[in-house]
C-alpha cells in the first residue's frame, strides 16, 4: 500500500519520520547541508520534531510496471533518444546497398543502439528514469558490456549446437526455447553483477527469475510484444506508405522498441530490487513523470564558459585558463561543463600542479552526475601523475563501486582501503569495510577473510544501522 505526504495528501511520500510517524514529500521535508572532508552531504529532518527521517524507498515511489506501461512505452520520446534513432535511421537507409563496407556500417549502426539501450537499461535500474542523454560515455565507451551480452547469445547457440548434435534436434530445440525464455534475466544478471559468468549461471539466472516471480512472465510477455512489433508494424502500416521510407521508417522503429524493451527490464530491477539484491539509493532516484519532479537547473558557469570560448578558438589556452582562475577565485566552479572544460585545459597544457588540486572538486562533481567511465578515467590519469593523489571519501566510495562493476575487484578493495585509511572517521567508513568483506566473499573468493572483517566491524560499531545487515551476512556465511 502507498504512503502519502500529511501535508500533501494527493503526493507519495518520499521519507517517514520513526520519531512522530509524519510522511513527508520533498516539498515537506527540512534539509541541511554538512560537508565533511571537502564533500558536501544533504541531510533531512522532520519539521515537526526535528529528528533525521529515512527514506521509504524505492517501492512507494513507483507503480509496478504493469501499470506503467504507456509511460514505458514513451520513454524514448524525448530529444536526445529522438534525434540518435533519426540520423541512425538514416545510415542504415544509406548503407543499405550490398557489399561488405555496408554490411559493417549496419552492423555498427545496430551496435550503438545496443550500447545506448544498455545504458538505458543501467539508468533506470538506478532508479533514473529519464533516458540517457547521447555523447561518448552512452554511445562508444565501455563497449565491454554490449559484447558481453553477445557472449550470452553465442554461448546459448554452441550449447544448442552441442545438445542437438549428442541428443537431437528435437532436444535441441526444447533447450533452446528454454535458455531463451531466461535470456532477459540472464541479461539483468550482467547489469546488477557486471559479469558475464554469473549471467551464464543457471543457479543465478533461474533463481533471479523464481525471485521476481509471476511479473518475470508477464515482461517476458511484453517483450515478446515488443520484439515483434517491428514486423507486424512493417506488415500493417509501413507497406502501405512510399518505398523510399521502408528502410527508413523500419530502421527507427526497431530502434525505438530496442530502447523500450531494455528500459521495461531496467525499470523490472527498479521494482524489484529488494528481491534481486540491487542496491537504489534515493540520491539516485528520478522520476521525470512524478509530480514533485524538478529538472536540472542550467549551467550556472555559463557566463565563464561564454568568457573563454574566443581564447579556446584563438589557441591562448593558458590564457583561457587564467580566465577561468580569475573568474571564480571567489565563487568557485559550479557546474559540470566548466569543470570538464577547465580540467581538459590543464591537461593540454600539461599544469601538472593545477590538474591535480582540480581533480578532486572535478571527480565530485563527476560522480554526483553518475558518469561513471568518464570519473574512473580522471581518477586514473591523476593517479598515474601522483601516486598519492586523494580523492574526497565520497567519490573514492562510488568510484570503488563502479571499478567493481567492470570487473577490477581487487582494485576496488584497495580504494575502499584507501578510504578507511585517509578518512578514518569519514561515515562511510563502516559501508566501506562491509563492501570489502562483500568482495573478498563474492569476488576474491576468501570467505575466511570476509569473516574476520565482519567480525571486526560488529565488535567497532556495535551501534551503527549497519550492523543488522553485517549480522545477516555472517549468518549466511
Amino acid at each position: 500500500m502507498k504512503k502519502f505526504c500529511d501535508g500533501h495528501p494527493t503526493r507519495k511520500a518520499h521519507w517517514h519520520c520513526s520519531h512522530c510517524d509524519a510522511r513527508l514529500c520533498p516539498e515537506c521535508v527540512a534539509q541541511r547541508e554538512s560537508e565533511s572532508y571537502g564533500h558536501k552531504q544533504i541531510h533531512h529532518f522532520c519539521p515537526k520534531c526535528n529528528q533525521q527521517v529515512d527514506w521509504v524507498g524505492v517501492e512507494n515511489l513507483i507503480d509496478p510496471f504493469w501499470n506503467r506501461m504507456p509511460r514505458i512505452f514513451a520513454y524514448p520520446i524525448s530529444v536526445a533518444p529522438l534525434i540518435l534513432m533519426a540520423v541512425l535511421a538514416l545510415a542504415t537507409m544509406f548503407f543499405s546497398g550490398p557489399g561488405l563496407f555496408s554490411m559493417l556500417m549496419k552492423g555498427t549502426m545496430w551496435l550503438i543502439v545496443v550500447k545506448y539501450s544498455f545504458e538505458a537499461l543501467k539508468a533506470t535500474a538506478s532508479g533514473n528514469l529519464r533516458p540517457p542523454p547521447v555523447n561518448s560515455e552512452t554511445i562508444s565507451d565501455d563497449f565491454g558490456q554490449v559484447f558481453k551480452q553477445f557472449g550470452i547469445y553465442i554461448a546459448i547457440f554452441i550449447a544448442f549446437g552441442w545438445i542437438s548434435l549428442h541428443t537431437g534436434l528435437f532436444v535441441g530445440i526444447i533447450f533452446l526455447l528454454g535458455a531463451l525464455f531466461f535470456v532477459p534475466s540472464m541479461i539483468m544478471l550482467l547489469v546488477t553483477t557486471g559479469s558475464l559468468i554469473n549471467a551464464l549461471n543457471p543457479v543465478m539466472f533461474v533463481g533471479l527469475t523464481f525471485r521476481i516471480g509471476w511479473a518475470y512472465f508477464l515482461m517476458y510477455f511484453f517483450l515478446f510484444l515488443l520484439g515483434s512489433a517491428p514486423a507486424y508494424l512493417f506488415q500493417f502500416l509501413i507497406q502501405y506508405l512510399p518505398a523510399q521510407t521502408h528502410l527508413l521508417l523500419y530502421g527507427f522503429a526497431e530502434s525505438f522498441y530496442t530502447i523500450v524493451s531494455y528500459h521495461l527490464m531496467g525499470y523490472v530491477i527498479l521494482q524489484y530490487h529488494d528481491r534481486i539484491g540491487y542496491k537504489v539509493d534515493f540520491e539516485d532516484f528520478e522520476d521525470p513523470n512524478a509530480e514533485d519532479f524538478k529538472p536540472g537547473e542550467v549551467d550556472p558557469d555559463e557566463a565563464i564558459l561564454r568568457e573563454v570560448a574566443p581564447l579556446i578558438q584563438e589557441g591562448q589556452l593558458d590564457k583561457a585558463i587564467d580566465t577561468i582562475q580569475k573568474m571564480t577565485v571567489h565563487q568557485g566552479i559550479k557546474g559540470i561543463n566548466l569543470s570538464e572544460r577547465y580540467y581538459t585545459l590543464l591537461k593540454m597544457q600539461k599544469r601538472q600542479a593545477d590538474l591535480l588540486e582540480h581533480g578532486v572538486n572535478h571527480l565530485d562533481k563527476l560522480v554526483d552526475k553518475s558518469q561513471k567511465n568518464r570519473a574512473l578515467a580522471v581518477f586514473s590519469e591523476c593517479r598515474k601523475m601522483d601516486a598519492n593523489f586523494m580523492p574526497t571519501a565520497a567519490a573514492l566510495f562510488k568510484l570503488a563501486g563502479w571499478l567493481n562493476e567492470t570487473g577490477k575487484t581487487q582494485a576496488a578493495v584497495s580504494l575502499y582501503n584507501s578510504l578507511v585509511k585517509s578518512y578514518p572517521q569519514h561515515p562511510l567508513v563502516p559501508k566501506s569495510y562491509f563492501r570489502i568483506a562483500q568482495l573478498f566473499h563474492d569476488g576474491l573468493l576468501k570467505t575466511d577473510k570476509a569473516k574476520k572483517i565482519l567480525s571486526a566491524l560488529k565488535m567497532k560499531y556495535p551501534e551503527h544501522e549497519i550492523r543488522p545487515h553485517v549480522e545477516n551476512f555472517l549468518a549466511r556465511l
